[in-house]
């Protein structure tokens, strides 16, 4: 995958995540439907938690928290994947990897910011109940196991702390050339 590939992905994914979102808040949202009972259900509802771990622990965490947080996450991701991308071989697993992950952020991101939580419509019986933005961070989550797999002997052989200080110094280099450029 090349580099505007990846990118045109990462929109299309974006764009078919959320335009199920406003087609089933506007036609189907009081639906509910068997999909392979009794285990999955299409059971819309709003999670104004903000988040997994906020919902499941009640931590009442609130919505600028959340946009802060999934914002410094998505400038992480973007700049681990232009760091990794430029410094080591450039790999389709790494693309996809990072699609996937960008994506399923930038889906979060909108649902905490336009939506005032996440549009879930999936639900596991006795579990919790989510949305495509969370099929495609466990799908990255999986392509990253696959890539630690594939990669194993190359990872094994960097020596972490000069791999971190080459990040750092990457990133902030990298932020003041944006900074140069307005």
């Amino acid at each position: 995958m090349k580099n505007k590939t990846t990118w045109a992905c990462i929109l299309g994914l974006i764009a078919i995540e959320q335009s199920i979102k406003i087609v089933i808040n506007q036609f189907f949202f009081h639906e509910y439907r068997p999909i392979l009972p009794p285990y999955l259900y299409f059971s819309p509802l709003f999670n104004r938690d903000y988040s997994w771990f906020n919902s499941m622990l009640q931590l009442g965490v609130g919505k600028w928290a959340h946009i802060i947080t999934t914002t410094i996450i998505i400038l992480f991701i973007i700049t681990a994947y232009i760091f990794i991308s430029n410094t080591y071989q450039k790999d389709n697993l790494l693309n996809s990897c990072f699609a996937f992950l960008l994506s399923g952020s930038l889906c979060s991101f909108i649902d905490k910011v336009f939506w005032n939580g996440s549009l879930d419509y999936i639900q596991v019986t006795g579990f919790f109940t989510f949305d495509l933005k969370d099929v495609y961070l466990n799908v990255a989550i999986g392509l990253a196991i696959i890539l630690m797999i594939v990669k194993r002997k190359t990872i094994n052989d960097m020596d972490d702390a000069l791999f971190l200080k080459n990040y750092w110094n990457y990133t902030t280099k990298w932020f003041r050339k944006q900074e140069n450029i307005k």
